[in-house]
């Protein structure tokens, strides 16, 4: 059995999670990836253009994001 840290109050939901992978988005919300530039209505969508653009962490809760202002405790990830 897991046992998950509740760090994480969703904004759209409201529902505390461990923070890590939790997405909460409504269905029929459609997006165009700032990336790949396709349009998606899949929350977890993720291109290799984005994957190659991952530069944070956070300190936190682990997710790993392109742009710091998305994490709330970001760090660069080595590139050693």
């Amino acid at each position: 059995m897991t046992d998950y840290v509740e760090t994480y109050k969703c904004p759209n939901c409201g529902i505390t999670a461990s923070g890590r992978g939790h997405l909460c988005h409504p269905v029929d919300a459609s997006h165009t990836c700032d990336f790949c530039k396709k349009g998606t209505k899949d929350p977890r969508h993720a291109c290799k253009e984005m994957v190659n653009a991952l530069e944070y962490v956070c300190k936190k809760c682990g997710r790993l994001a392109a742009y710091d202002s998305l994490l709330c405790e970001p760090e660069l990830i080595s590139q050693d």
